[in-house]
């Protein structure tokens, strides 16, 4: 099954005049942004002379490559600590209806890259407003107050051929008493509005919002004036509250996205969308896949290769569901309700869902210069269905999430193939299966600390180590009396604790 989409005059000129445009940003985009001939190349390390090179270079009719240099870490800490609610939901110093700090990118078509600099960060938002060819990569922007201004983090608004990449967004996963319509507390991460087709975000982290992104226009009826389609990839999304985006009509493929503690609900497919859902990862999360909210001509999706199969999924993973509403449609039993896959127009390489958790917080964010997870980096990640163990030293690491008895049989014998090399037949067997971690504590049920991030853990007499914090632990079987670094790199997971601590039991 294809679908037929409406494609902007923009990129079709782009994708005719020699393939000026035409990055492989593994989804719907295919912009070089500013990276073309003839770009200025400059730098600047305030919100007003971002604003005054972009002005300069759209009056001059030229492409731009521009980096940014600032540190606004102070100001972000700020409007978090006014936004961060009491035990009665109160905020010390709301500041909704602050100004929108912002740069805009408004009816420029010539190629844009905005860059941070490693170690740069904004308190403000970068909407780009009836342009064309833009890429925004390695920003690091929190916190925005203005919400009643409609400050979003970056919004894309009647822009086609838009690639967000490489960013780490965030403010608070609060409401404060007295917000604007009891929601507005902060905007969104990623709004994608009106008529932005072949738009491409990937290899965001995502953390600590309530709004993350809207991929609409206005609904009415079951139906939307505009038919985007947009690619979701690579993306780490952490105590979230909803809109994975929301989505009205058009297409949305969202492949190898790491979902973890959505805290209202995730992919919201609305007014006759349809979804490709491919090779993510689901775990501790509320309603991850639906239509609620304005059900009127549900959307559909394709559900392929997740490491949620089926109902008994949503135990093992920590999944729970709420109702979608009269009208509604929950992925409760992981079942597709289109029933062929969708053809795209790009070639792309996924990579397993196992993989995506094991190893993705070690690609998506700043600071990672442009790295993408590939399948040679999987070779040593966890199966969903078993935990694997290292010849060595018999370790087995895991999720807790994918740990389950059925994994037992087949964990047991990768075990059994690296006792000779352990010279440990009781370790090995202390290893074949990893223990399941509960609890919503620091640390797992039964589980003490045993060390700060950073510091070194002895493992208890069981042998295991749990790498995390509050319901969100990876494990690693080191044996009993053995000692491990408190690390990402000695666990090869990011569980995203934030912060992360050892425990052992």
């Amino acid at each position: 099954m294809s679908f037929t989409l409406k494609t902007s005059v923009a990129v079709v000129a782009a994708l005719l005049a020699g393939g000026a445009f035409a990055a492989n940003t593994g989804g719907f985009a295919t912009t070089d942004g500013g990276n073309v001939a003839g770009a200025l190349v400059k730098s600047a390390a305030t919100m007003d002379q971002m604003n005054a090179e972009i002005a300069a270079a759209k009056a001059a009719k030229l492409p731009l490559i521009l980096t940014y240099t600032g540190n606004e870490d102070a100001l972000i800490a700020q409007v978090i600590k006014d936004h961060t609610i009491d035990a009665n939901h109160n905020c010390p110093t709301p500041r909704w209806n602050d100004a929108y700090r912002k740069v805009e990118v408004k009816d420029f078509t010539y190629g844009l890259t905005i860059q941070g600099a490693n170690g740069s960060s904004a308190n403000f938002g970068i909407p780009i407003i009836n342009s064309s060819n833009v890429i925004v990569r390695n920003m690091k922007i929190g916190a925005l107050a203005g919400a009643n201004n409609d400050a979003d983090m970056i919004r894309v608004d009647n822009s086609p051929n838009v690639w967000i990449d490489h960013n780490e967004l965030f403010s608070v996963n609060n409401e404060c008493n007295g917000s604007p319509d009891g929601d507005l507390t902060f905007e969104s991460a990623i709004d994608i509005k009106k008529n932005s087709t072949h738009t491409t975000v990937s290899y965001n982290y995502i953390h600590d919002s309530k709004k993350v992104g809207l991929d609409g226009h206005t609904q009415s009826s079951g139906t939307t004036d505009f038919q985007r389609n947009v690619t979701y990839h690579h993306n780490i999304y952490n105590n979230v509250n909803a809109r994975l985006p929301l989505q009205r009509g058009g297409i949305v493929h969202a492949y190898n996205n790491l979902y973890s503690k959505i805290t209202d609900s995730g992919i919201n497919v609305r007014a006759g969308g349809k979804a490709l859902i491919e090779r993510n990862y689901f775990e501790n999360s509320i309603s991850p896949v639906t239509c609620r909210y304005d059900t009127v001509g549900c959307g559909t999706w394709y559900l392929d290769s997740n490491n949620t199969t089926s109902a008994a999924s949503n135990a093992t993973y920590g999944i729970t569901w709420t109702s979608a509403g009269s009208g509604g449609i929950n992925a409760d039993t992981w079942v597709s309700t289109l029933t062929t896959k969708p053809s795209l127009t790009y070639t792309y390489e996924p990579v397993p869902a196992q993989c995506v958790k094991d190893k993705l917080a070690s690609y998506a964010g700043v600071g990672k210069n442009g790295a993408v997870l590939t399948a040679s980096a999987c070779s040593g990640s966890t199966s969903s269905a078993a935990a694997s163990s290292a010849a060595a030293s018999s370790a087995a690491t895991s999720s807790a999430a994918s740990s389950s008895k059925a994994s037992s049989s087949a964990a047991a014998s990768s075990a059994a193939a690296s006792s000779a090399a352990a010279s440990s037949a009781a370790a090995s067997s202390s290893a074949s299966t990893a223990p399941v971690l509960s609890g919503t504590g620091d640390y797992p049920s039964g589980y003490s600390k045993c060390a700060d991030l950073g510091g070194t853990c002895t493992a208890g007499s069981t042998g295991w180590v749990a790498f995390g914090r509050k319901g969100s632990w990876v494990s690693k079987y080191v044996g009993s009396g053995k000692t491990i670094a408190c690390t990402v790199a000695a666990f090869g997971s990011d569980p995203l604790g934030n912060p992360n601590k050892c425990s052992t039991k």
